[in-house]
């Protein structure tokens, strides 16, 4: 009898206290499976690329997305599906690891929680709209691996202050920065030829701008409604083919600099003329 009764006593201690984990729910997705425990962190594991979503019930997670708190991918996921974070706004970190190499279309558009995040040198590119909407956002830095970055990647990150544009791009697609109004400075670096329409727009915050020196394709309202801007570094020895690309830039207390050998070519080209202050690189 006593052997029975110590069976059951620990039988029943191990249903309630000795559990491995605790999980609310878990599945597969694709070649991955998923979990989310008890602290509501969601963790993403297995070897493969992570299936792209529709948004709402496709995502297998969807129901519990309001509550997760962090997301990790451990190492072995080779890409984030597209959707696949979509509107986690309270998550406030993310781990991506070394072996992804693609962050897909809004994968983590909404995240408004989330402060910062490090992507891994391993990523070719990050999809339109990928963080969007993450209001949250202090500083990115891209790595020099990203050679692709999609329309409004970034778009209303409007708490971020600092972002590194890799010399691994070569196009900033349109409005990949529209109202990033926390970005006080931006350079672009030397290996971007074209820049896309609105790619700043909106950027109240932004004081300056560095553009490089292989940029032959500036499109429209690319800086416009950027009013806080008082310094422009154009080091083209050719002024671009540009249209309104400085709405609302004030153009009597904003210096534009430009190399010593091209100050009469920028007076005289359209738009860039209209810049009262037009003076050498030092």
């Amino acid at each position: 009898m006593k052997k029975l009764i110590l069976f059951i006593f620990c039988g029943l201690l191990c249903l309630t206290g000795c559990k491995k984990e605790d999980l609310i729910n878990k599945g597969k997705t694709g070649e991955l499976t998923w979990k989310l425990d008890k602290d509501r962190i969601l963790t993403i594991s297995g070897k493969g690329e992570m299936p792209n979503y529709n948004e709402g019930k496709a995502i297998p997670w969807f129901d519990h997305s309001p509550n997760i708190t962090s997301i990790v991918i451990n190492d072995g996921v080779t890409s984030i599906g597209n959707n696949a974070f979509i509107d986690c706004r309270i998550s406030t970190s993310v781990t991506i690891p070394n072996s992804v190499t693609s962050i897909g279309n809004a994968a983590f558009r909404g995240c408004n929680s989330l402060t910062s995040i490090t992507i891994s040198n391993s990523v070719t590119s990050i999809g339109s709209e990928a963080f969007r909407a993450c209001g949250g956002l202090t500083s990115v830095t891209i790595p020099n691996s990203v050679t692709f970055i999609g329309i409004e990647a970034f778009s209303g990150c409007s708490g971020l202050t600092s972002i590194t544009i890799p010399n691994s791009v070569t196009s900033i697609r349109s409005r990949t920065f529209f109202w990033c109004i926390g970005l006080t400075s931006i350079t672009i670096p030397n290996s971007v030829i074209d820049i896309e329409k609105e790619a700043f727009i909106g950027c109240i915050g932004l004081t300056s701008v560095t553009i490089g020196n292989s940029v032959t394709f500036i499109g429209n309202d690319t800086f416009s409604g950027c009013s806080g801007l008082t310094k422009i570094i154009n080091e083209s020895t050719i002024p671009q083919r540009i249209g309104n690309i400085f709405h609302n830039v004030n153009k009597s207390t904003c210096t534009l600099y430009v190399p010593e050998t091209s100050i009469n070519d920028y007076r005289t080209a359209y738009g860039w003329k209209d810049f009262e202050n037009i003076e050498a690189i030092q």
